[in-house]
């Protein structure tokens, strides 16, 4: 990936919280993403669309190292990217590439395409506790991501502790150009915990999807605003 200036990507999610009993809370996300090599610099412009059809558009950049935030009106929030409330907002295909390296043993190993051109690379967990899964290298971004709705459950009344908090199912999957010296293609993950309340389980699941749609040779600048 390294070869070219930069890559585009396009975006797209989902998240769902369900409650048994009740209509399940919603939240779609679209955007398009230019990451540039070198300097490492990303640009996301995206549109969040809530069940109750609230629309509101996020531009995310991260540039030097330091994530920088906006969504509709609010004004910018910036940090490092460790700082989970930055992390969750920005979607970096190519720096996720990169620490994939960490687990990349356990992925198994497909050839796909016209006489097998292509590389896929899976990922599958289930079964873990949360306090498990926040100890495996694979799971770290599934768990933090889903943190943030934990915390509005805890806020909400649900008690479960975090030892009863189960990963139902875990899936990452990286498609690979082989033939172009393993470029990458797309890369989608997705997760579902439950989460136990009343006799019964809350489900909180996420599905993210990056696609690869060719390379990229503008500049990636940071808003004037952006770091006030």
């Amino acid at each position: 990936m390294a070869a070219e200036k930069g890559w585009t990507f396009a975006l797209r999610g989902s998240e769902t919280l369900l409650m048994q009993g009740q209509r399940p809370s919603t939240a779609t996300y679209t955007a398009t993403a230019d990451r540039t090599t070198n300097p490492t610099a990303l640009r996301q412009d995206g549109l969040i669309t809530t069940s109750k059809e609230v629309r509101k558009p996020e531009l995310v950049y991260v540039v030097g190292g330091t994530g920088y935030v906006k969504e509709g009106a609010e004004a910018w929030k910036q940090g490092p990217l460790s700082d989970p409330d930055i992390a969750d907002d920005v979607e970096d295909p190519v720096a996720e590439l990169e620490a994939f390296g960490a687990y990349a043993k356990s992925a198994k190993v497909q050839r796909t395409g016209a006489g097998g051109r292509d590389v896929r690379l899976q990922v599958s967990a289930a079964g873990w506790s949360l306090p498990a899964a926040r100890r495996r290298p694979a799971l770290k971004r599934a768990v933090r991501e889903m943190e943030p709705a934990l915390a509005q459950l805890r806020d909400a009344g649900v008690t479960a502790p975090d030892g009863s908090i189960v990963l139902k199912s875990f899936t990452e999957t990286w498609n690979l150009d082989a033939a172009h010296g393993y470029r990458l293609v797309s890369h989608r993950y997705a997760y579902t915990f439950l989460v136990p309340y009343r006799g019964g389980d809350i489900t909180v699941s996420q599905e993210v999807r990056a696609d690869n749609h060719g390379v990229f040779t503008g500049r990636v600048t940071l808003p004037a605003d952006a770091g006030r």
